[in-house]
C-alpha cells in the first residue's frame, strides 16, 4: 500500500465569479524562507494531465515538424508542482522518433518529492452535486477524469490519451491519507456543503519512470537549470501570475505595484530569452491573471524585443511563442 498526500478541493475567488477547480491535484504548499515569489510565501499548486490538449497537439507537430533534423529534444517545464503535466508532455512526445529529453522543475520542495514518486491521483465528484451550496460544481475545469472513471464513448482525441496513459500509468491502490482530530471535526462539520469524491491511484510504469527528471529550481535562476540556448521547449503554462500577483492560503490574488510587476516580467523575459535557442518555444499558457491589461503589454513587448514571435492562439490570447 502506498500512502498518498491528501488532495485538497481549491476554490478561486474571481471579479465575475467563484470557480472550483477539480484537477489532478490542488493544493497550498507553504515555501520555505529563503524562497521569494512576488510577495507570497505560498504556492497554490494546480495541475492535471493533459490540460490545454490543443496547446499539447500544437507543440507536438511543432517537434515533429519543425525540429525534423534534431535527433535530441530538450524540453523544461517550469511550475510542473507534482509532474502531471510534465509526464502530459513525455506521454505525447514518447513516439515522436527522437529522443526527448524532459525536465520539470518548481519552487515547492514537497512537490518535487512527490514528483519523483511517481505516484498520481485521479479523481471524480460522486452524489448530488446540487447539495454542494457552496460550491459552484458546475465551473469545475480542467475534468481529466475520463482517464479512469469515463465509462461513455470517448472522443478521438480522448481515447488517444486514455490508450497513452494506460501505457504509461499502473492503477494501485488507494489509502486515504491519516487526518489529525481538526481535519477529521471540519470533515464532518462541513460534510454537507462539500461534493463527494472518488479517487484512484496510479503509479508511472517502470519502463517509464526515466522519461521525466524532476529538480527544484527557480524560473528566475534559469542559468542554474540549463545551458544558455540548450533548450527546445520551455513551458511556464498558467503560472506566471505567481509572479506578478499577491496570493494567500485562500488563494486571494492582488497586483503588485506596476513597477515591481515591470521590474520581474523584465527580469522574467530575460531568463526566458537566454535559456531558449533558435526556432524554440516558449509555452505561456492561457491564465487570465497572466494575459491581463496590468501584464500582458509587458510581456508581450519584452518577448518582441527579445526576438520572440507569438505562433499560437487559444481563447484569443497567444498561448505559444517561437523565437526567431
Amino acid at each position: 500500500m502506498i500512502a498518498i498526500n491528501s488532495i485538497t478541493p481549491q476554490t478561486r475567488n474571481y471579479a465575475d465569479k467563484k470557480q472550483i477547480n477539480f484537477c489532478g491535484e490542488a493544493c497550498v504548499e507553504k515555501l520555505a524562507k529563503d524562497v521569494f515569489v512576488g510577495a507570497r510565501n505560498v504556492l497554490i499548486q494546480e495541475t492535471a494531465f493533459f490540460r490545454e490538449p490543443d496547446t499539447l497537439e500544437f507543440i507536438k507537430k511543432y517537434i515533429q515538424k519543425k525540429f525534423a533534423a534534431k535527433s535530441e529534444i530538450n524540453i523544461l517545464d517550469g511550475a510542473c508542482s507534482k509532474g502531471y503535466e510534465t509526464y502530459t508532455i513525455a506521454m505525447i512526445t514518447d513516439n515522436c522518433g527522437k529522443n526527448v529529453n524532459i525536465t520539470g522543475f518548481d519552487l515547492g520542495n514537497k512537490a518535487i518529492n512527490e514528483a519523483k514518486k511517481g505516484v498520481f491521483l485521479v479523481k471524480e465528484i460522486t452524489g448530488d452535486k446540487n447539495n454542494c451550496v457552496l460550491l459552484d460544481m458546475h465551473t469545475a475545469a480542467n475534468n481529466d477524469t475520463y482517464l479512469a472513471f469515463h465509462t461513455n464513448i470517448l472522443s478521438r482525441k480522448e481515447a488517444e490519451y486514455k490508450k497513452l496513459f494506460n501505457g504509461f500509468f499502473t492503477e494501485i491502490p488507494y489509502q486515504k491519507p491519516k487526518q489529525s482530530f481538526f481535519e477529521r471535526l471540519a470533515d464532518m462539520t462541513f460534510k454537507k456543503y462539500e461534493p463527494h469524491i472518488a479517487i484512484k491511484a496510479f503509479k508511472i510504469n517502470p519502463d517509464k519512470a526515466d522519461k521525466c527528471k524532476f529538480i527544484q529550481g527557480d524560473v528566475m535562476k534559469l542559468d542554474e537549470i540549463t545551458s544558455p540556448h540548450k533548450t527546445d521547449v520551455l513551458l511556464f503554462r498558467n503560472a506566471l501570475y505567481h509572479l506578478t500577483t499577491a496570493e494567500n492560503e485562500i488563494s486571494y490574488r492582488a497586483p503588485l505595484y506596476p513597477e515591481i510587476v515591470t521590474q520581474t516580467i523584465e527580469k522574467f523575459v530575460r531568463q526566458i530569452d537566454k535559456a531558449i535557442g533558435d526556432g524554440g518555444l516558449f509555452v505561456i499558457g492561457t491564465h487570465k491573471s497572466d494575459h491581463s491589461k496590468s501584464v500582458a503589454p509587458i510581456l508581450y513587448k519584452n518577448l518582441k524585443e527579445c526576438g520572440f514571435r507569438p505562433v499560437y492562439y487559444e481563447n484569443n490570447v497567444p498561448a505559444i511563442w517561437r523565437r526567431i
